[in-house]
């Protein structure tokens, strides 16, 4: 089952495929089980990737991509223009996973055979703008549940696994301290943010149960700052900003567990099949949950939008407040980035460490502490 045949196209090895997703880097980590399909479908065809600047490092090492395309996200007009241009009837297909007038307009230059998604209000022209296309659906369906549906547009099986980025470069493990725990505090909104000090009672948890904690971030100067503020011993180190993100997914992958809020690298860390708990505020999980290795749930709802215990599948917990407006799907109480969340600020480190104390009985974790 395939694309040959359709709108007069037949398939052969040399056939070019553009992927486009001009959206964060959760967003784009979260398209890589769409392209795993293709490029299983079509294991010889030119598979590449156009993303925006500061989200091509999520695919770094992903071994189903040829080559990565990288636009600005606030060019001007003149440049997409040339974009545009330069684009023209280069691919035999391309696929848009966001219904935004920008990547449909891209794919519809890459490619007459253009396949995507489309809101209800969209406008004729920016559905004629797709060969094929599926509704899009932003609450009830997630993310690569939502891409995967371009499958069906294309008649291919669909490949559920998220593909984190990755580096051979094993020797940034043996400068660790094992058996270790990472902690990515720092999310880009604070209406996704935990409170430090619940952090800190939790560190302080984690290093009395014998783990070294190291604590992710990136370089921006407020996000080192938030991070160095939670070093409460020797016990705890701050690689903030020292690692790429396919090294940072090395070391993940190599913890006894991760701990993180609502952030692009908690999806990643899911996807490394590591043990995860995840802090989760106002966002809808059934849209936007970590999504876990081993997945086969067609159009199975993984996550409940809400439940005051913390749900669990396979190595993921996912914990929440308990406020009933949760998933509000709102910026904060205050509907703005920089607004606080209730149900984040009232949630304490008790029922976290309760998780992780459940989390880590087990044997190879044991193991682990009695080698070290």
């Amino acid at each position: 089952m395939g694309l040959d045949g359709v709108d007069g196209f037949i398939f052969n090895e040399t056939m070019k495929i553009l992927v486009i997703c001009l959206q964060r880097i959760g967003d784009v980590l979260l398209t890589t089980p769409l392209i795993r399909s293709i490029k299983s479908a079509y294991p010889h065809a030119t598979v590449d990737a156009l993303v925006c600047n500061d989200t091509m490092q999520v695919l770094e090492g992903n071994a189903d991509i040829n080559a990565v395309i990288v636009t600005h996200r606030h060019s001007k007009k003149i440049q997409r223009l040339k974009e545009l241009f330069n684009l023209w009837n280069t691919y035999d297909i391309s696929v848009s996973t966001i219904p935004s007038d920008r990547a449909r307009l891209y794919g519809w230059a890459a490619s007459t055979r253009h396949f995507g998604t489309y809101l209800e209000k969209d406008s004729f022209l920016a559905k004629k703008l797709m060969l094929s296309r599926v509704l899009f659906d932003n609450i009830n369906t997630h993310t690569v549940a939502m891409n995967l549906k371009i499958c069906d547009l294309m008649g291919i099986p669909k490949i559920q696994t998220v593909v984190a980025p990755t580096v051979l470069q094993t020797e940034i493990l043996m400068s660790l301290k094992a058996p270790y725990v990472v902690v990515h505090p720092y999310p880009k909104f604070v209406y996704k943010s935990w409170k430090s000090n619940e952090w800190k009672k939790l560190l302080a948890q984690l290093i009395q149960k014998g783990l070294h904690v190291y604590i992710s971030g990136s370089n921006d100067p407020q996000e080192f700052k938030y991070c160095q503020d939670l070093v409460i011993s020797d016990n705890v180190t701050n690689i903030s900003g020292k690692y790429s993100l396919a090294e940072l997914s090395v070391i993940i992958s190599n913890a006894s567990l991760f701990i993180g809020v609502d952030t692009s690298v908690t999806h990643i860390a899911a996807a490394t099949g590591v043990k995860v708990i995840a802090i989760y505020g106002p966002t809808n999980p059934v849209k936007w949950g970590p999504w876990p290795v081993e997945t086969n749930y067609s159009d199975k709802a993984i996550w409940l939008g809400h439940a005051k215990a913390p749900q669990v599948h396979q190595k993921i917990t996912l914990i929440q407040g308990s406020q009933s407006c949760i998933p509000c799907a709102q910026e904060g109480c205050h509907r703005h980035i920089n607004s606080e969340s209730e149900c984040l600020t009232t949630l304490t480190s008790e029922k976290v460490e309760k998780e992780v104390d459940r989390v880590l009985v087990s044997s190879e974790f044991s193991n682990s502490l009695e080698q070290h």
